[in-house]
């Protein structure tokens, strides 16, 4: 979903998610047992899931068949100083709202 070209691709990828989030769900309101649950939404550090090294990089676009030089572009954008005020929580529902989507189909 990260390294998506598009809305169309990243949709894609969400729906590929949505599946491991709703089984993520299920279990966790099985062992809460009818006690509350907070589900927090919207704020995966997207930067923490790309790689660092260029060796990483490599591993990635190979495993992803994709141009090291795209793995590289997207590392580049989505570097943060300060994730606290990044691009993330509502921010990231206006950049990316098939993410908010396919976490409330999970629920």
């Amino acid at each position: 979903m990260i390294l998506a070209l598009d809305e169309v691709g990243r949709r894609a990828a969400c729906a590929k998610l949505l599946k491991m989030q709703r089984d993520d769900l299920v279990e966790l309101f099985l062992i809460m047992d009818g006690l509350p649950v907070t589900v927090r939404f919207l704020d995966p550090p997207l930067h923490e899931f790309l790689p660092h090294t260029e060796q990483e990089m490599a591993a990635v676009a190979a495993a992803a068949r994709l141009p090291v030089e795209r793995v590289r572009r997207r590392v580049a954008e989505l570097k943060e100083t300060n994730p606290m005020l990044g691009h993330r929580g509502c921010r990231l529902a206006i950049s990316y709202p098939e993410i908010c989507e396919m976490q409330a189909r999970a629920v």
